[in-house]
Protein backbone atom coordinates (compact mmCIF):
# COMPACT_ATOMS: atom_id res chain seq x y z
CA UNK A 1 0.00 0.00 0.00
CA UNK A 2 3.17 2.26 1.03
CA UNK A 3 4.49 1.80 -2.42
CA UNK A 4 1.05 2.21 -4.12
CA UNK A 5 0.88 5.74 -2.32
CA UNK A 6 4.82 6.83 -2.99
CA UNK A 7 4.20 5.58 -6.92
CA UNK A 8 0.42 7.67 -7.15
CA UNK A 9 3.16 10.57 -5.52
CA UNK A 10 5.98 10.08 -7.57
CA UNK A 11 3.50 10.27 -10.29
CA UNK A 12 1.69 13.62 -9.88
CA UNK A 13 5.13 15.30 -9.09
CA UNK A 14 5.65 14.71 -12.73
CA UNK A 15 2.65 15.46 -13.83
CA UNK A 16 3.05 18.53 -11.92
CA UNK A 17 6.61 19.40 -13.49
CA UNK A 18 5.52 19.34 -16.82
CA UNK A 19 2.89 21.83 -16.62
CA UNK A 20 4.38 24.61 -14.32
CA UNK A 21 6.65 26.87 -15.55
CA UNK A 22 10.50 26.27 -16.61
CA UNK A 23 11.38 28.79 -14.47
CA UNK A 24 13.20 26.83 -12.18
CA UNK A 25 14.83 24.38 -14.16
CA UNK A 26 17.65 21.99 -13.41
CA UNK A 27 21.00 23.50 -13.82
CA UNK A 28 24.26 21.78 -13.19
CA UNK A 29 25.76 18.07 -13.90
CA UNK A 30 23.32 15.82 -11.16
CA UNK A 31 19.63 14.55 -11.16
CA UNK A 32 16.55 16.54 -10.02
CA UNK A 33 14.13 13.97 -8.83
CA UNK A 34 10.23 15.05 -10.47
CA UNK A 35 9.35 15.69 -6.60
CA UNK A 36 11.91 18.33 -5.89
CA UNK A 37 11.20 20.09 -8.84
CA UNK A 38 7.79 20.19 -7.77
CA UNK A 39 8.62 21.08 -4.77
CA UNK A 40 10.22 24.06 -5.87
CA UNK A 41 8.23 24.86 -8.83
CA UNK A 42 4.60 24.88 -7.17
CA UNK A 43 4.98 27.32 -4.19
CA UNK A 44 6.08 25.15 -1.56
CA UNK A 45 9.00 26.21 -0.97
CA UNK A 46 8.70 29.91 -1.08
CA UNK A 47 6.06 28.75 1.29
CA UNK A 48 8.04 27.20 3.70
CA UNK A 49 10.72 30.28 3.16
CA UNK A 50 7.95 32.63 4.89
CA UNK A 51 7.05 30.21 7.71
CA UNK A 52 11.01 29.69 8.83
CA UNK A 53 12.14 32.80 7.74
CA UNK A 54 9.58 35.23 6.86
CA UNK A 55 8.31 38.30 8.97
CA UNK A 56 7.88 38.07 12.41
CA UNK A 57 4.56 39.49 13.96
CA UNK A 58 5.84 43.03 14.32
CA UNK A 59 6.77 42.80 10.46
CA UNK A 60 10.76 43.82 11.99
CA UNK A 61 12.32 40.88 11.61
CA UNK A 62 13.08 38.54 8.33
CA UNK A 63 12.80 38.52 5.06
CA UNK A 64 9.17 40.09 2.95
CA UNK A 65 8.87 36.62 0.79
CA UNK A 66 5.75 38.22 -0.79
CA UNK A 67 4.39 37.77 -4.28
CA UNK A 68 7.62 38.70 -6.23
CA UNK A 69 9.64 36.16 -4.92
CA UNK A 70 11.02 33.72 -7.17
CA UNK A 71 13.13 30.98 -6.94
CA UNK A 72 16.00 30.15 -9.50
CA UNK A 73 17.26 26.90 -11.17
CA UNK A 74 17.79 24.14 -9.14
CA UNK A 75 21.65 22.59 -9.00
CA UNK A 76 22.42 19.54 -6.91
CA UNK A 77 25.19 19.49 -4.52
CA UNK A 78 28.08 17.66 -4.91
CA UNK A 79 31.01 17.55 -2.20
CA UNK A 80 34.62 16.88 -2.10
CA UNK A 81 35.50 12.97 -1.78
CA UNK A 82 37.31 11.67 1.27
CA UNK A 83 40.23 11.36 -0.33
CA UNK A 84 40.58 14.74 -1.72
CA UNK A 85 39.79 16.43 1.39
CA UNK A 86 43.02 13.99 2.61
CA UNK A 87 45.09 15.03 -0.37
CA UNK A 88 45.32 11.68 -1.39
CA UNK A 89 45.32 11.44 -5.49
CA UNK A 90 41.88 10.39 -6.75
CA UNK A 91 40.36 10.06 -10.31
CA UNK A 92 36.90 10.76 -7.93
CA UNK A 93 37.27 14.10 -6.41
CA UNK A 94 34.06 14.95 -5.51
CA UNK A 95 30.51 12.93 -4.73
CA UNK A 96 27.02 13.32 -5.07
CA UNK A 97 25.14 14.73 -1.69
CA UNK A 98 21.45 14.69 -0.78
CA UNK A 99 21.14 18.12 -1.28
CA UNK A 100 19.70 20.48 -3.62
CA UNK A 101 20.16 24.36 -4.07
CA UNK A 102 17.85 27.06 -5.27
CA UNK A 103 18.71 30.73 -5.75
CA UNK A 104 16.08 33.04 -3.81
CA UNK A 105 14.55 36.61 -5.79
CA UNK A 106 12.67 39.21 -4.30
CA UNK A 107 11.62 41.83 -6.06
CA UNK A 108 13.76 41.15 -8.79
CA UNK A 109 16.53 41.49 -6.57
CA UNK A 110 18.90 38.14 -5.26
CA UNK A 111 18.93 37.60 -1.63
CA UNK A 112 19.83 33.99 -0.53
CA UNK A 113 20.37 30.14 -1.31
CA UNK A 114 17.97 27.68 -0.28
CA UNK A 115 18.85 24.31 0.05
CA UNK A 116 16.27 21.33 -0.08
CA UNK A 117 16.72 17.93 0.86
CA UNK A 118 14.89 14.71 0.50
CA UNK A 119 13.88 13.31 3.88
CA UNK A 120 14.90 9.62 4.18
CA UNK A 121 11.72 9.22 6.70
CA UNK A 122 9.08 10.52 4.00
CA UNK A 123 10.96 10.21 1.25
CA UNK A 124 9.38 14.18 0.42
CA UNK A 125 11.63 17.44 -0.51
CA UNK A 126 11.86 19.49 2.61
CA UNK A 127 13.65 22.99 3.04
CA UNK A 128 16.68 22.07 4.94
CA UNK A 129 18.03 25.62 5.54
CA UNK A 130 18.41 29.32 3.68
CA UNK A 131 21.39 31.31 3.42
CA UNK A 132 21.06 35.29 3.00
CA UNK A 133 23.55 35.25 0.95
CA UNK A 134 23.01 37.89 -2.26
CA UNK A 135 26.31 36.98 -3.80
CA UNK A 136 25.65 33.31 -3.43
CA UNK A 137 22.32 33.84 -5.47
CA UNK A 138 23.68 35.57 -8.16
CA UNK A 139 26.29 33.28 -8.78
CA UNK A 140 24.63 29.57 -8.20
CA UNK A 141 21.78 30.94 -10.82
CA UNK A 142 24.69 30.77 -13.72
CA UNK A 143 26.33 27.50 -12.68
CA UNK A 144 27.57 25.82 -16.84
CA UNK A 145 25.20 23.30 -17.46
CA UNK A 146 27.73 20.62 -17.75
CA UNK A 147 29.55 21.44 -14.59
CA UNK A 148 29.33 19.51 -11.25
CA UNK A 149 28.55 22.30 -8.62
CA UNK A 150 30.85 21.74 -5.30
CA UNK A 151 30.00 23.23 -2.10
CA UNK A 152 33.80 23.61 -0.28
CA UNK A 153 32.55 23.34 3.75
CA UNK A 154 35.53 24.49 4.83
CA UNK A 155 36.32 27.54 2.78
CA UNK A 156 32.33 28.53 2.49
CA UNK A 157 33.39 28.34 -1.24
CA UNK A 158 31.29 27.39 -4.37
CA UNK A 159 33.02 25.90 -7.00
CA UNK A 160 31.87 24.81 -10.87
CA UNK A 161 34.35 21.07 -11.90
CA UNK A 162 34.47 20.43 -15.75
CA UNK A 163 36.72 18.28 -17.72
CA UNK A 164 39.07 18.03 -14.53
CA UNK A 165 39.24 21.92 -14.10
CA UNK A 166 37.72 23.55 -10.91
CA UNK A 167 36.24 27.91 -11.45
CA UNK A 168 35.54 29.49 -8.66
CA UNK A 169 31.93 30.42 -8.27
CA UNK A 170 31.84 32.20 -5.00
CA UNK A 171 35.45 32.53 -3.67
CA UNK A 172 35.05 32.31 0.02
CA UNK A 173 38.77 32.13 2.43
CA UNK A 174 39.72 29.07 -0.57
CA UNK A 175 41.80 31.89 -2.08
CA UNK A 176 41.15 30.35 -5.98
CA UNK A 177 40.63 33.35 -8.21
CA UNK A 178 40.92 31.84 -11.73
CA UNK A 179 40.31 28.33 -12.92
CA UNK A 180 42.98 25.68 -11.91
CA UNK A 181 43.06 21.57 -12.39
CA UNK A 182 41.30 20.62 -9.54
CA UNK A 183 44.08 18.27 -8.69
CA UNK A 184 46.26 21.60 -7.94
CA UNK A 185 43.94 23.05 -5.48
CA UNK A 186 44.68 23.14 -1.85
CA UNK A 187 41.00 21.62 -0.24
CA UNK A 188 40.58 22.79 3.48
CA UNK A 189 38.95 20.29 5.23
CA UNK A 190 35.92 21.42 7.43
CA UNK A 191 36.52 22.20 11.00
CA UNK A 192 35.14 19.67 13.39
CA UNK A 193 32.45 21.00 15.23
CA UNK A 194 33.33 21.24 19.14
CA UNK A 195 31.02 20.18 21.80
CA UNK A 196 28.97 22.98 23.25
CA UNK A 197 30.07 23.74 26.79
CA UNK A 198 27.68 23.61 29.29
CA UNK A 199 26.06 27.11 30.70
CA UNK A 200 25.63 26.06 34.05
CA UNK A 201 27.02 23.00 36.32
CA UNK A 202 25.35 19.78 36.06
CA UNK A 203 23.70 20.00 39.02
CA UNK A 204 21.39 17.31 38.03
CA UNK A 205 24.29 14.74 37.61
CA UNK A 206 25.56 15.43 41.13
CA UNK A 207 22.23 15.21 42.68
CA UNK A 208 22.20 11.73 41.29
CA UNK A 209 25.17 10.14 42.44
CA UNK A 210 24.57 11.79 45.82
CA UNK A 211 21.36 9.55 46.33
CA UNK A 212 23.22 6.65 44.85
CA UNK A 213 25.83 6.78 47.17
CA UNK A 214 23.31 7.43 49.80
CA UNK A 215 21.28 4.68 48.90
CA UNK A 216 24.01 2.33 49.22
CA UNK A 217 24.82 3.17 52.50
CA UNK A 218 21.01 3.08 53.74
CA UNK A 219 21.31 -0.33 52.53
CA UNK A 220 24.30 -1.47 53.74
CA UNK A 221 23.28 -0.16 57.86
CA UNK A 222 20.33 -1.91 57.13
CA UNK A 223 21.99 -5.51 56.33
CA UNK A 224 24.19 -5.08 59.34
CA UNK A 225 21.50 -4.39 61.82
CA UNK A 226 19.81 -7.11 60.45
CA UNK A 227 22.55 -9.48 60.59
CA UNK A 228 23.33 -8.40 64.06
CA UNK A 229 20.14 -9.63 65.24
CA UNK A 230 20.46 -12.67 63.76
CA UNK A 231 23.08 -13.50 65.54
CA UNK A 232 21.78 -12.30 68.84
CA UNK A 233 18.58 -14.63 68.04
CA UNK A 234 21.23 -17.47 67.55
CA UNK A 235 23.19 -17.47 70.78
CA UNK A 236 22.22 -19.67 73.75
CA UNK A 237 21.37 -18.45 77.11
CA UNK A 238 23.64 -19.71 79.85
CA UNK A 239 22.79 -20.41 83.31
CA UNK A 240 23.58 -17.43 84.24
CA UNK A 241 21.50 -15.60 81.50
CA UNK A 242 18.38 -17.85 82.99
CA UNK A 243 18.59 -16.81 87.01
CA UNK A 244 16.80 -13.86 88.20
CA UNK A 245 17.75 -10.84 88.66
CA UNK A 246 19.71 -9.58 92.16
CA UNK A 247 16.98 -7.62 94.50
Amino acid sequence: MRRSVHALAAAAAVLIAALLPAQSAMASVGSVPPEVTAYVADGSLVARLGDVYGLDASGANGIDFDETTKPGPISRVWAWTDERLAGEPTEHPVQLTNNWVVPIVVAEQPIGLATIWINPETDAPELAWFEPEPEWATALAAVPDAAQLVRDDGSAAWFALQDGVLTPLVTGTSGVETPAPVAEVAVVPPATEQPLAPTEPNTGLGLAIGVLVLLIVVIGVALYVSSRRDRARDVVPTDDDLSSPAP
